[in-house]
């Protein structure tokens, strides 16, 4: 019985051997079978690796997610602003929140460590970094309108306001005519002659050493007269000398080129420019942190100053520059695998984490603008990933906003889609068939290629007649 079925198997071979002493090794073939197997062997573990390590792939539906509150865990530092003076606030799309600060919030005062003591700003350097900074926000336009002169109502600038002109410059030169007068015709060669010899071009030294320059400008009393009369102008024609903080000295010498430098040498160089620079006010700063729980619906939550008691400051001054050092919706720290997930899901959880935002100037704020999306993994809780912008936001000054305290403000939305994320693995019969299919597929290139090696060197060795 045996040996009738050793027998039937031999018929149904198909893996045949052939002698050995039919076939002969070559240095060809044993390089080749080395690499063969080194490559096999390779494979064997890649393939292996595959099979044993868990993906994930992820799909765009949309969002089921029914809750009716999602959680905003934050934990921000302002630099300039103590914590008796904050104020937290929440708007959806419902309005203003209710929050009770006593157990989910917590304000750390945070001090400078002595290396720096906030100074109150005093009102000259408040005039100062005013002008300057609405002196850098002019557009080209506005730029050409305040450098232009005032001799006529009739050209195409719209002249609207004579104290923005005279205080765009360190200095500027005014001289107030009349078209009647007959001494302000007189005066105006010598004008124009002085004013293409000085004007922006003639560097005078200040009292602290720098050099400054003259912006030359005239006004037209009678096409301007309103600006004249609050000037408090009695004769014409009548010259000033105006500084950028308003303040101006006038010219009271004879008319005449030599003496117009003269006056412009001597004002200036008892002139002081007030070199005012953004720093801090307060000598702390706080750390605010907590949870909030927010209705699903798209809203912000704002820093910003306050009143304090009988204490108070200017809110329009206040500085709201602040670091995240942390910023993420739902579950604080998820729990959820992180080997094999897309990167972009990760960096996206929390993507402000120790990011720092400041202003230079006043009534400016940062804004960030949040797109939360809601994620699940399969066998883990739902998390939240998002995607953030920002933008410096200035407050205008047309519309009066410049009186409103400048807000930290962090608008989030809702994406109407959410992002499922499913693990994919091999199955144990995917692994074999696609095993083979290589390890196969693998030895049968390298065998081929050492017949085809093999048979070349052969043909060539004949060609040149060294064939054994």
């Amino acid at each position: 019985m045996a040996g009738e079925l050793a027998r039937t198997l031999h018929s149904l071979d198909q893996f045949r051997q052939v002698s050995r002493d039919l076939t002969r090794g070559t240095l060809t073939g044993g390089i080749f079978t080395a690499f063969a197997y080194a490559l096999l062997l390779l494979l064997l573990i890649a393939e292996l690796g595959a099979f044993l390590r868990t993906t994930y792939q992820t799909n765009v539906v949309m969002d089921q997610n029914q809750d009716e509150l999602m959680q905003i865990n934050f934990d921000i530092t302002l630099f300039d602003l103590p914590c008796k003076y904050l104020k937290l606030g929440v708007w959806d799309k419902f309005g203003e929140q209710k929050m009770n600060t006593t157990d989910r919030f917590h304000y750390i005062p945070i001090d400078h460590k002595g290396q720096f003591r906030g100074v109150a700003y005093t009102k000259e350097e408040i005039s100062a970094l005013e002008a300057v900074d609405s002196h850098s926000d002019v557009t080209e336009e506005e730029k050409k309108e305040l450098d232009a002169d005032w001799s006529s109502s009739s050209d195409h600038f719209k002249h609207n306001d004579f104290n923005a002109a005279v205080t765009y410059h360190d200095f500027t030169l005014v001289n107030f005519f009349a078209e009647w007068c007959v001494h302000c015709r007189k005066f105006a060669p010598m004008w124009n002659e002085a004013a293409e010899k000085i004007s922006e071009k003639m560097t005078f030294r200040n009292a602290d050493g720098q050099d400054a320059t003259v912006k030359f400008m005239k006004i037209n009393c009678v096409d301007f007269m309103s600006a004249c009369q609050q000037a408090q102008i009695a004769a014409f024609p009548s010259m000033r000398l105006y500084k950028r903080d308003g303040t101006f000295e006038a010219f009271q010498q004879k008319r005449s080129v030599d003496n117009i430098i003269g006056f412009l040498s001597a004002s200036i160089r008892n002139s002081h420019l007030i070199i005012a620079r953004h720093h801090m006010i307060f000598n702390e700063g706080c750390q605010v942190q907590g949870v909030l729980s927010v209705p699903r619906v798209p809203g912000h939550f704002f820093l910003v100053a306050e009143p304090f008691g009988d204490q108070t400051v200017n809110p329009a001054l206040t500085n709201v520059s602040h670091i995240v050092n942390h910023l993420s919706f739902g579950i604080r720290a998820p729990k959820i695998p992180k080997s094999g997930l897309p990167p972009e899901v990760l960096e996206h959880i929390n993507p402000l984490d120790g990011k720092t935002f400041v202003v230079d100037r006043f009534h400016e704020a940062p804004q960030h603008y949040l797109k939360v999306v809601s994620t699940s993994i399969e066998g883990h809780s739902t998390f939240y990933q998002m995607t953030h912008t920002n933008r410096i936001r200035k407050l205008n000054k047309d519309g009066g906003e410049t009186t409103r305290a400048p807000q930290a403000r962090f608008v989030y939305d809702l994406s109407p889609m959410s992002i499922v994320v499913k693990s994919k693995s091999k199955r144990w019969y995917e692994f074999l068939t696609s095993l083979f299919a290589i390890l196969g597929g693998a030895f049968t290139v390298v065998e081929l290629t050492s017949g085809a090696v093999d048979t070349v060197g052969t043909k060539v060795k004949e060609a040149l007649g060294k064939t054994n």
